[in-house]
């Protein structure tokens, strides 16, 4: 398969993926690339400075993927053009045109184990949304915080890692 993207400065934020030809409706645009680590794997690798805690990308309920830096730079959309499928692969949900950003639901990737992250004296992550999209939350956060309608939306299409459509 050719390149289908390039890595940029984003409008959103810091870096992204911009599409370089056009992507037809479900083609896989990337297959996200890491070291595969647990939550406690990630608690030591972010108290010796060596992970930032909004980095890792959940692949399953206590299983993560540390990821390189071209699979760190796809940005989050409320508005997204490709979501996950199985556990790594970036999938188009629409057609996506050149020179347009490549993105995905973060929350679509997120379940967390409160109990566990807040006993190792971390804070649960969530971010202000800055993806610009005219139906933005305004947060990113996990799964379970969107909607009902919203969590509908993405599992009727199947637009869910295999974690979360269990």
């Amino acid at each position: 398969m050719s390149q289908l993207f390039e890595i940029v400065d984003s409008a959103i934020a810091g870096k992204g993926a911009v599409a370089i030809q056009r992507i037809p409706k479900g083609v896989v645009v990337h297959t996200m690339i890491g070291v595969a680590c647990t939550v406690e794997d990630l608690f030591t690798l972010v108290r010796e400075g060596k992970e930032q805690p909004s980095d890792p990308f959940q692949i399953g309920d206590n299983e993560f993927l540390d990821l390189e830096e071209t699979s760190r730079s796809f940005n989050h959309s409320c508005d997204p053009n490709v979501f996950v499928r199985g556990k790594n692969e970036l999938v188009a949900l629409r057609d996506i045109e050149n020179g347009e950003e490549i993105t995905f639901d973060y929350s679509t990737t997120m379940k967390y184990d409160a109990e566990k992250i807040l006993a190792a004296g971390f804070p649960l992550w969530t971010c202000v949304c800055a993806c610009g999209a005219p139906n933005c939350r305004g947060i990113i956060d996990e799964f379970k915080s969107l909607t009902p309608a919203i969590q509908a939306h993405y599992r009727n299409n199947g637009w869910l890692p295999d974690y979360l459509m269990r």
